[in-house]
């Protein structure tokens, strides 16, 4: 599987969107249950090799058991991301697709995505050897087809569609 965020076609006119692919964010899944309970889980990265058709996000598996039973259950997922130094945010909504242990050949991807993050939060002040005691492996891996893209950002454009 290919990670990366090249040859968007048109239906990627605003570049906010595809940033959602890149490294260093957080990422929050928002799922339901049956009777629509919100729950909530970090996640660790999102790749897509579609333009965003499509999406899969990697959720710790120490971490996510109630997120991996509401999709079962629901199917509906919600992928939040943030550049932590620029405050910005984009949010992805779907219906998923798969949920399954995430395979070996997608570990250096995963462990990437987590290093980068760590990264990032260590220019904000968080300590590297905090950020090490994270559960980020072995993971899920979510897939979903993205029926809507909003923008997140606080400000006066919050919640409104990108796609």
């Amino acid at each position: 599987m290919a990670h990366n965020c090249r040859n968007f076609n048109v239906r990627m006119k605003d570049p906010r969107v595809h940033r959602c692919l890149e490294a260093g964010l957080t990422i929050l899944v928002g799922t339901v249950d049956a009777n629509g309970t919100p729950s909530c889980c970090r996640g660790i990265a999102v790749t897509s090799d579609d333009e965003l058709e499509t999406a899969t996000v990697y959720l710790p598996v120490a971490t996510s058991h109630e997120a991996i039973q509401n999709v079962a259950t629901t199917g509906r997922l919600a992928i939040g991301v943030v550049h932590p130094l620029e405050n910005t945010a984009t949010q992805l909504k779907g219906t998923t697709t798969e949920a399954r242990l995430a395979r070996e050949d997608e570990a250096a991807f995963v462990h990437a995505r987590a290093d980068a993050f760590t990264a990032m939060v260590e220019v904000a002040g968080v300590p590297r050897r905090l950020m090490r005691t994270v559960a980020y492996w072995p993971a899920f891996a979510v897939s979903m087809r993205v029926d809507q893209i909003f923008d997140q950002t606080p400000g006066p454009n919050a919640g409104g569609r990108l796609r």
